[in-house]
């Protein structure tokens, strides 16, 4: 009996023992499980789904962000036109949107400006709206950028969520401005000659606008003819502008200019010529004659304090040169051995002009009389010089206020002046397209605007000014 018991008690302890560690091993099994569980709920929201093996992404991977198409290419962003054009490329303001990985509503975001190292020290700056945002459904969130008016400025934005390191950027947006054009061509002539915009044309000046970008676009409806004439004078053409543009407005009016085609539209001068008469017929000397309208605008001569008209007032074309001529007149009852003082005011033909235009948005290209010497004539090449320049005018160039504007007293006229830049050379040659006077080589510089004296020149005022006033056709 005595041994029996010593036996049960001495086996005791190990029932004991083999119950406290089958509670151990359950106790393990559940803590296992559970922890099997949650690592697989950690592995869904940390750990990335590149394939095992993968060395594009570190593991476990954060919450990052990720912007959407297509706000991850670069692209241009037409700064001057409304978003009613189309909301995806107009406008100083664009909504960028984009998402974080995984896909999770709450998560802050924030985001930060870059700027371009080469933008122009005048540039100015893009702002945010706001500098964070909140993903909501499907983890998306967007933010508003407000882009200067400066053409050529570039910015990109930078998105992050507090586990990034780096911001995750955005494609870079080029501040560019959009304008719109429509060819209104004359009709034939008698002669059967119809002078036609050269299918080059705009292709042509593109080298010349992209710098400052400015890119030319044809509105909705681009091309119309209207009856022919053979020379606009400045009252024909003010009326053949207001007459085109009800037909010319379309829906992207008025950020849209009417190029007219004519045949020419020479340059009226006006010359008052003096003298002391010692006999009683007086003569101006020979001038280039204006064809499209009086010669004369007065003849007189003094007596005492009044100015009286002359008599047998008649214009003479000069012998072997039918293109000058020459004003005659009597001074009635002269008498003999007296000095009597005249004076005889002209209309003259100054210049043959390749183009005219303003701020009004209709330009004219007056060079169509090439066409009757050579039927490929005129080219775009051709046209390059003049529809940059009057392009350039209908954009503001070049301000009565100007430091860089040409001084001759022969732009005292005109409300737009020409620039004024040379080169160093002797003889100094012009060095911008918006000379007076176009080149006959049309190459280089002549094809361009200004560009090296920053900040007062032709492309420098082109790229600041803001254009999203224009008030065209």
């Amino acid at each position: 009996m005595a041994m029996l018991a010593f036996g049960m008690v001495a086996i005791l302890p190990l029932v004991i023992g083999l119950i406290i560690a089958a509670v151990v091993v359950a106790v393990g099994v559940a803590v296992i499980a559970a922890s099997l569980s949650n690592a697989g709920r950690d592995a869904d929201d940390n750990f990335c789904e590149e394939p095992v093996g993968s060395t594009d992404t570190t593991c476990p991977l954060q919450v990052r962000w990720v912007w959407d198409a297509p706000h991850t290419t670069d692209r241009k962003r037409y700064v001057n036109l409304p978003a009613s054009f189309d909301a995806a490329m107009n406008g100083r303001e664009v909504e960028l949107a984009g998402h974080v990985e995984p896909r999770r509503s709450g998560e802050t975001v924030t985001f930060n400006v870059i700027a371009n190292a080469a933008n122009d020290a005048e540039a100015g700056a893009a702002t945010l709206a706001s500098a964070t945002a909140t993903s909501g459904a499907e983890g998306r969130a967007t933010v508003r950028l407000t882009l200067p008016v400066y053409g050529g400025a570039k910015f990109k934005v930078g998105g992050k969520t507090s586990h990034q390191e780096q911001p995750a950027e955005s494609g870079e947006l080029t501040v560019w401005r959009k304008v719109f054009y429509h060819i209104t061509a004359m009709e034939a002539a008698p002669d059967g000659t119809v002078f036609t915009a050269p299918a080059d044309m705009i292709p042509e000046i593109v080298a010349a606008f992209d710098p400052v970008f400015f890119e030319l676009a044809p509105g909705t409806t681009s091309q119309s003819t209207t009856p022919y004439q053979a020379h606009l004078t400045a009252a024909q053409r003010s009326t053949l502008e207001n007459s085109l543009k009800p037909t010319v407005r379309d829906n992207r009016s008025p950020f849209k200019m009417n190029i007219v085609m004519v045949d020419a539209a020479d340059i009226v001068g006006e010359q008052e010529y003096t003298g002391a008469a010692t006999a009683a017929n007086v003569a101006t000397p020979w001038f280039a004659h204006w064809r499209h309208e009086s010669t004369v605008i007065h003849a007189k001569y003094q007596t005492g304090a009044t100015w009286t008209d002359l008599t047998n007032v008649l214009v003479g074309s000069q012998p072997g040169v039918p293109s000058n001529v020459q004003v005659t007149a009597t001074i009635p009852g002269y008498a003999t051995g007296t000095t009597v003082n005249w004076k005889i005011k002209v209309r003259f033909r100054r210049g043959r002009a390749g183009g005219w235009g303003g701020t009004t948005g209709t330009l004219f290209m007056c060079i169509g009389f090439d066409r009757r010497a050579s039927a490929s004539r005129p080219t775009g090449a051709d046209l390059q010089q003049a529809l940059t320049h009057e392009t350039g005018h209908a954009l503001g160039l070049v301000p009565t206020t100007a430091s860089w504007r040409d001084t001759d007293p022969r732009d005292n006229g005109y409300s737009l002046r020409h620039c004024g830049y040379l080169d160093t050379a002797t003889p100094a040659q012009p060095r911008c397209v918006m000379w007076y006077m176009l080149s006959s080589a049309g190459t280089g510089p002549r094809n361009r605007f200004c560009s090296s004296d920053r900040p007062n020149d032709c492309a420098h005022f082109l790229c600041r000014t803001d254009y999203s006033t224009i008030n065209w056709i």
